[in-house]
């Protein structure tokens, strides 16, 4: 009851949660705009549509300034974190957009390579089918590849000394990629088993993952130091190298990955065989990476099981857009004033009386909640606006698109909240709701590739959808429950690694 009551305290919250609310039924109403409105009305709807995406868009782009009247996320708490880091948020439309890069430019590419990509055959497939299968696996894949690098470099991570973060990680790059070159394997097991492909295709898929795992595992330091220009260069690279020549299947994320390499500089004399990352360590790092990487991405690998790779791929990808980019706004734009906060509750923790200290953990948890409904309000919204263009644009797959895009904004809410539990050090309670999704994502999805039916695939996600909003709301009982009072969490957490 506290946790549903949490919801009504902050007028901020209350209006989030309305919006989420609203855009939800209004999204369940789209399916049956055709027996509602004439058919000359699906050009009025596709107007609607685009004009809600692009004022959603521009409220995420535009250059505002942090504490001015015009910023929906501060004006509304003058203690907001918001206020007290200028320099984060200075230019939140451009962070965005540089790491919405990889979403922007392949989805300008892909469409204009496709035709010559489906001309090419190897072993006796379309290299479009195995780009596509390529594309839904390294998602996850990097997920749980990646994590162990953050651990490695997690004690350098809060003075940002990236010159020794540089060298660490170059140190035990070669080891970390050859530790998570299984999971290649992993993933080709129940491909092969499912689509029975040729050993030369299965061999081109498994080199497109490796070449991915290597590019992705590059990204790291870009990441970490915020350097949102790195990153973008490297798509742009790998972008351009598909778009110059997209039979040459190799050459993007090679081309990708040498833009981070050569930004390592002097740190690749660190390279070495001999260091090895703790086996253990990194065992459990890539088994909670599969687990809490499953909730967003499990369901498309899954999906090209169940069909071969025989699905409307374009309305897939573009009703799963809202989430993405939903997403990618919380990490640029929300996560950072979630860490200050974090910062000055250590601060005060340390250093300030009680009464400070309770002052601090009620920010702090305002300012997380805050963050969460925010981010779910951004992606109902858009996911909203993307249903109503494809309505009028594609009525055939409107029922598809419509249970795509609300599953879609289910995963991402849950990551979102096991990220959250994650972070503040409840580990296994994220990577339990990751294991019960991805459980229930093979049962349904085993169901499709059991039927011929064209609507399998929607019903999935109708079975997705009921189940996972019964996960977002446990997800959020747990969170409320951990963060509530985020000083004795964080606190014992820190007395017990001792």
């Amino acid at each position: 009851m506290s946790s549903l009551q949490s919801l009504f305290q902050d007028t901020f919250v209350r209006r989030r949660t309305v919006v989420i609310i609203a855009a939800l039924v209004l999204t369940s109403l789209v399916l049956f705009a055709d027996t509602v409105f004439p058919a000359g009305w699906s050009t009025a709807l596709l107007g609607a549509g685009a004009l809600l995406v692009m004022a959603t868009l521009f409220q995420l782009f535009r250059p505002g300034r942090p504490g001015r009247p015009g910023n929906p996320d501060t004006a509304e708490d003058p203690e907001s974190p918001g206020q007290k880091t200028g320099a984060d948020n200075s230019r939140p439309g451009a962070g965005l957009l540089l790491y919405l890069s990889p979403v922007i430019l392949l989805n300008l590419v892909y469409p204009l390579v496709s035709p010559e990509m489906a001309a090419a055959n190897v072993g006796g497939v379309q290299l479009t089918y195995l780009v596509l299968a390529s594309s839904i696996t390294v998602p996850w894949l990097a997920q749980a590849a990646c994590l162990p690098a953050y651990r490695l470099i997690g004690d350098l991570m809060a003075e940002r000394n990236m010159p020794a973060i540089t060298r660490r990680f170059c140190a035990n790059w070669p080891a970390m990629f050859g530790y998570a070159l299984p999971l290649v394997v992993l993933f080709g097991i129940p491909l092969w088993l499912a689509a029975r492909w040729s050993f030369t295709a299965m061999a081109t898929y498994a080199g497109l993952c490796a070449l991915h795992l290597l590019f992705v595992q590059s990204l790291v330091l870009a990441n970490v130091g915020n350097r949102r220009g790195l990153w973008a260069l490297a798509w742009v690279a790998y972008a351009a190298a598909l778009f110059a020549v997209p039979t040459l299947w190799w050459l993007p994320p090679l081309l990708g990955a040498a833009t981070q390499i050569a930004a390592m500089g002097r740190g690749l004399a660190s390279i070495s065989l001999r260091n090895r990352p703790a086996g253990r360590n990194f065992a459990l790092d890539v088994v909670r990476g599969l687990l809490l990487g499953a909730v967003l991405w499990a369901d498309k690998y899954l999906l090209f099981l169940a069909t071969d790779g025989d699905f409307p791929v374009v309305i897939v990808f573009v009703s799963m857009l809202p989430a993405v980019i939903a997403y990618n706004y919380y990490f640029v734009h929300l996560a950072p004033r979630v860490d200050k906060a974090v910062t000055s509750l250590h601060r005060s923790i340390a250093e300030e009386p009680l009464t400070v200290l309770a002052a601090e953990s009620k920010r702090l948890t305002r300012t997380v909640d805050r963050a969460i409904l925010s981010t779910g309000a951004v992606g109902m919204i858009l996911t909203l606006a993307v249903c109503v263009v494809l309505e009028s644009l594609q009525p055939a797959d409107v029922l598809l698109a419509v249970c795509v895009g609300t599953a879609s904004w289910a995963f991402m809410v849950l990551t979102l909240l096991s990220y959250e539990l994650d972070y503040i050090g409840v580990r296994m309670l994220p990577q339990l709701l990751g294991g019960i999704h991805l459980a229930l994502c093979a049962a349904v999805f085993g169901l499709v590739s059991a039927t011929a039916n064209p609507t399998a695939a929607a019903l999935a996600y109708v079975a997705l959808v009921a189940a996972d909003v019964l996960l977002v709301a446990i997800a959020w009982v747990l969170y409320k429950r951990h963060w509530s009072q985020p000083e004795y969490t964080l606190f014992w957490r820190h007395a017990t690694s001792w």
